[in-house]
């Protein structure tokens, strides 16, 4: 999470407007969620990846770095497609899937790859704050963009005070053996809740003490949306629909 929003601070495509970020990487996912040829959907994953290397200036240690997760999903969800479980009399036997099923599980695999790259597209150049503005723009309740804040900064917090009490236990030599370590963990997660919690009240003082009144509002530093830049993407995803669709 920490490499993610370094990444969507910190991109070339920062100060661009969300919506248009968010019309590029929905745009792409629906052209790969259409397209049924196994060329076009390796040649659009090749396109993606160049792109978020060349245009945001993502590092291709960033982007695998935040992709390792979900394709790990991906490839235990592959590999679990390619054997079929039967019951010969009371015994389960594995086996392979035939060859149009193993065919089918990497196409499904490649498109999913392909959708979670356009996906990272928007997380690793857009923070979340931008998109829960854009959202309630379009319409999304203040509370409910409110609560998906505090939840993103009690996650931060938890992160904070984890890090804090490792450095913490490994100065006083907590990971020396085996047993140290399980007793270190123990003292670190049992003290881990009322840190946060006392954290989290410190910032519910500050809000308080700065006039909050009911709506978190913060300090945009995005362009406003450009016509120009809208309909560019809008004709680069056309031509992309067009090759996906002359390709086999």
């Amino acid at each position: 999470m920490r490499a993610i929003d370094r990444c969507a601070q910190t991109n070339r495509w920062r100060h661009y407007a969300t919506g248009e970020k968010l019309l590029l990487a929905v745009g792409l996912m629906i052209i790969s969620l259409d397209s049924v040829g196994w060329t076009g959907q390796i040649g659009l994953l090749i396109a993606i990846l160049a792109l978020m290397k060349t245009g945001p200036g993502l590092r291709l240690h960033d982007i695998f770095k935040a992709a390792r997760v979900p394709m790990l999903f991906i490839i235990t969800g592959t590999l679990a497609q390619l054997v079929s479980v039967r019951m010969v009399g009371f015994v389960p036997t594995l086996s392979l899937v035939s060859t149009d099923a193993a065919y089918s599980a990497g196409f499904v695999a490649l498109r999913s790859t392909t959708c979670i790259a356009a996906l990272l597209l928007l997380a690793l150049t857009t923070p979340l704050s931008s998109i829960v503005q854009l959202l309630q723009r379009m319409g999304l309740n203040a509370e409910l963009s409110d609560i998906a804040m505090a939840m993103f900064r009690l996650i931060w917090l938890l992160l904070d005070c984890l890090e804090a009490g490792q450095q913490s236990l490994g100065s006083r030599l907590g990971y020396t053996s085996n047993r140290r370590m399980l007793t270190s963990n123990g003292l670190l997660l049992a003290s881990l809740l009322p840190r946060v919690l006392g954290r989290a009240q410190r910032i519910e003082a500050g809000l308080a003490a700065r006039g909050y009144g009911g709506r978190l509002n913060f300090i945009s530093v995005e362009q406003p949306a450009s016509n120009v830049r809208l309909l560019m993407i809008t004709c680069l995803l056309g031509s992309v629909a067009v090759l996906m669709w002359c390709a086999p």
